[in-house]
């Protein structure tokens, strides 16, 4: 059977063979993020798919086996890592794509499947957080929406994976007497993981500390600083300049193109005339 190819596929097994994911043990909190998944969905089976170049491994499920291996031209999450929105199947028998599918026509029977493409950094999806049904059935926009967070839950759990194998998930102080009171990096054009680690430094705030003011995960800020700061979304990016920002520390642009980090002292904010 044929399956199609992402168009950065050997980018994208590089992404996950450096995740050391793949023949893992079992995670609790993936494995929570599928019982909720099956709970709010109303599903009978749900998966977390990682998608290797010859087979599809089973991270966690629920309703189904977990931890093996299946050809990856029988998969259907071959379709939902080829964008990023929510791709569904109503009904696999009425799919010319998908009723030949030995899982269609045999055991579990597949009727319906949805896949919510688990997204580490822009165009890079490993695998999938996806629900299947022995009958065809839609799923409205709202439960699609809810597919889609929950699987940038299970992204979160996998980047937490990887902070913990490397030794930079636990969190460290980064003493402001060890750095001046402002800082130049070159930068595109959003703040680079140095620069957050200098704007942090400039308040003495841990990582979680930063987490916490900014509203946003533990595991952002360490992807932020770790991988840079492509490898989380917009929204997470403009918390943490607000949180800064609230606490006097900016981010400036030189003429040079070099961009600053700067702490505004109380009386600049302030003046007395």
């Amino acid at each position: 059977m044929h399956f199609p190819l992402p168009s950065n596929e050997s980018e994208r097994l590089e992404s996950l063979h450096k995740l050391a994911i793949l023949d893992t043990p079992s995670s609790p909190a993936i494995d929570r993020l599928c019982r909720i998944t099956r709970q709010v969905l109303d599903v009978p089976a749900v998966y977390v798919t990682l998608i290797d170049k010859d087979r599809q491994w089973i991270k966690a499920s629920c309703g189904a086996n977990s931890g093996i291996d299946i050809p990856r031209e029988h998969v259907f999450c071959n379709y939902t890592i080829l964008h990023d929105e929510v791709f569904v199947v109503p009904d696999a028998h009425a799919d010319q794509t998908f009723a030949p599918n030995p899982y269609v026509v045999g055991e579990p029977h597949i009727r319906f499947y949805a896949g919510a493409p688990l997204t580490i950094r822009p165009g890079i999806r490993l695998g999938a957080l996806c629900v299947t049904d022995c009958k065809p059935r839609d799923l409205c926009p709202e439960k699609a929406a809810l597919l889609r967070g929950l699987g940038r839950l299970v992204v979160d759990e996998l980047w937490l994976h990887y902070l913990e194998l490397t030794g930079q998930a636990v969190t460290q102080e980064v003493p402001s007497s060890e750095m001046g009171l402002s800082f130049d990096f070159e930068t595109p054009k959003y703040p680079t993981s140095d620069q957050i680690r200098a704007a942090r430094g400039l308040l003495n705030w841990s990582s979680q500390e930063l987490a916490n003011a900014a509203g946003v995960s533990l595991a952002s800020i360490k992807r932020i600083e770790t991988m840079g700061e492509t490898s989380v979304r917009k929204w997470v990016l403009s918390a943490v300049v607000q949180a800064f920002e609230q606490q006097g520390v900016r981010f400036t642009r030189k003429p040079d193109g070099l961009m600053g980090v700067e702490r505004v002292r109380r009386d600049e904010l302030n003046p007395v005339s």
